[in-house]
């Protein structure tokens, strides 16, 4: 098993506190389909390697489904361009303008 830092420990600690407070607030669904017969997956809307500063913001974290067989799932949508077909497409993008407006762009570009 591979050791973490403690600074790794702490990140890891807060995100796990930020996940069980959303599964209390929030209902078992994806937020992309709306189907809560998937297997479900907590995805972030500004990836956290580009956004630090927002893994532990719980309006940057939703529900997508995951793959499953040949069925393509709302997470791995999400990062492709096909995101704009979720039905969660356009609230997300109302926070990603918010929070970065670069990203933003880069989003709406990808799907012009």
């Amino acid at each position: 098993m591979r050791k973490i830092s403690s600074k790794q420990g702490q990140i890891n600690k807060k995100i796990r506190r930020a996940y069980k407070e959303i599964a209390l607030e929030r209902g078992k669904y994806c937020s992309g389909c709306g189907r809560a017969d998937v297997p479900l997956s907590h995805s972030h809307l500004i990836p956290r390697s580009r956004r630090a500063d927002l893994v532990f913001d719980k309006a940057n974290i939703t529900y997508h489904c995951l793959s499953f067989g040949e069925r393509k799932g709302c997470h791995e949508i999400w990062e492709s361009r096909d995101r704009d077909k979720l039905l969660d497409y356009h609230k997300n993008l109302e926070y990603i303008l918010e929070m970065d407006t670069e990203y933003y762009f880069i989003l709406t570009e990808l799907n012009a």
